[in-house]
């Protein structure tokens, strides 16, 4: 499958060091060696580097990991295609990214849907994918569902979670489905198998920072928790949001 990371902070920080952990799980030390991508926010803009070759030989992203780009909301992923068929391309590279109510709406999904292109409960309208993936049909479905909701505006934490409860059940429902999505000003969390949390406080006299990191499989020996599975999580500030 896939592997994610995600970060969401109350100040813009980096994610250098969960970058060049992850970088040689795609193609060296892991078989996800299909493509990679990064997402930072700006504001209401992502700024996405990806590429459809592994990410343990990508010049792009050992530069990206060495850079000091700082953001509150970072998503990244590394591919393994499934099935192989659906192969190396840019279009087929996550995190997949749409605009909607003037900001950028990205997503990244470790799993497999199958069925999902043919059944008509996960028809398409307004979003339409540029690739092959079932992860990006699924990314289509759900802003679908949020622009038919009132997309177009900023929702609070329990909007997104009220309108995209159904829809992400349906798809749960199909088969594999880990997550993150992100508007700009939440990062959205889902698992029905395996994510995992650390939250990293940092409270001193002279520190006023808060982080949430996400990954597929830690990064590091530290006390990373499973996230709890069949829930959608949402994360704002470097803090989950009741």
């Amino acid at each position: 499958m896939c592997e994610l990371l995600g970060m969401s902070a109350l100040h813009p920080t980096d994610v250098n060091h969960s970058l060049a952990l992850l970088r040689p799980r795609g193609g060296d030390l892991g078989p996800h060696a299909d493509g990679w991508g990064v997402a930072f926010y700006e504001g209401r803009a992502a700024q996405i580097f990806k590429e459809p070759i592994p990410a343990a030989e990508s010049r792009c992203l050992a530069f990206i990991a060495e850079y000091d780009f700082r953001s509150t909301i970072v998503v990244g992923h590394i591919r393994r295609a499934n099935p192989p068929q659906i192969g190396r391309a840019a279009a087929n590279n996550h995190p997949f990214s749409r605009e909607l109510g003037g900001r950028s709406w990205v997503f990244a999904h470790n799993g497999k849907l199958p069925g999902i292109k043919d059944d008509p409960a996960f028809a398409l309208k307004r979003f339409l994918p540029l690739g092959e993936t079932d992860s990006e049909h699924a990314f289509c479905f759900l802003l679908d569902r949020v622009a038919n909701a009132g997309g177009d505006r900023v929702l609070e934490a329990g909007g997104l979670r009220a309108i995209l409860r159904a829809p992400v059940t349906a798809l749960s429902e199909l088969g594999e489905l880990n997550f993150l999505m992100s508007d700009g000003v939440h990062l959205l969390a889902f698992a029905n198998t395996k994510l995992h949390v650390l939250p990293r406080a940092c409270m001193e006299r002279d520190c006023r920072q808060r982080v949430v990191l996400m990954a597929t499989t830690p990064l590091t020996d530290e006390q990373w928790s499973p996230l709890a599975t069949g829930k959608i999580h949402v994360f704002a500030a470097g803090q989950e949001v009741p």
